[in-house]
């Protein structure tokens, strides 16, 4: 069952679901959120990526201020890190979904799927898919977030903060992807963001 409005409300205000809470950004059936001050871009490096080599997957990456702005080029892809900071309850489960007008205007926003009990923030990804560069700014509705009841009990291991591997629970500082942790479908969306951004053709 998706939440309504009301029900996002009760548990953004009671259970600290997401904060801060702003009732502007509340829709009928999901909330806006929105970007914070602190975006993840990528450096070029003259050499290919080994994903296997933690310390140079942690190099090609680093933080930067966007207080002021930043100017997204073509075909730049970056992580922002959003204004919000998250506490899903254990029978809720959340998943990111783009705003209309970014998917018209040629910036894409990647799909996130939030598990019961996941909390800390969130860094989204987005990718100019434009010739033109595009800015981004604090507290810009970058995404809407739609909210689910989890029908049945989830086994308590199941649940995310108790997963031996929930390397993002409490994330504030960006954590960078392990690679050999990930699954074969995220190794191979890994590969081909990476060949997107030197430039290569994807395998």
């Amino acid at each position: 069952m998706v939440l309504s409005d009301g029900m996002i409300r009760t548990l953004a205000i009671n259970q600290r679901m997401l904060v801060p809470f702003e009732e502007n950004r509340l829709q009928a059936v999901s909330y806006d959120i929105s970007s914070g001050k602190v975006a993840v871009v990528y450096r070029n490096i003259d050499q290919s990526i080994d994903l296997r080599n933690k310390d140079l997957v942690q190099f090609v990456t680093r933080d930067i201020d966007i207080s002021n702005g930043y100017h997204i080029k073509p075909n730049e892809y970056i992580l922002i890190k959003t204004k919000e900071r998250f506490a899903i309850p254990s029978n809720i489960t959340a998943h990111i979904r783009p705003r209309t007008t970014f998917t018209k205007l040629g910036l894409t926003v990647s799909c996130q799927h939030m598990n019961p009990n996941f909390q800390g923030y969130l860094y989204l990804g987005l990718y100019n898919a434009t010739p033109n560069i595009i800015d981004i700014y604090p507290d810009l509705v970058i995404a809407q977030m739609v909210f689910e009841e989890v029908k049945g009990e989830i086994t308590k291991e199941k649940l995310y903060d108790h997963k031996k591997d929930a390397k993002y629970q409490n994330e504030d500082e960006f954590i960078s992807p392990q690679y050999d942790q990930l699954d074969d479908t995220e190794k191979v969306r890994v590969d081909n963001i990476i060949n997107r951004m030197l430039g290569k053709e994807n395998v």
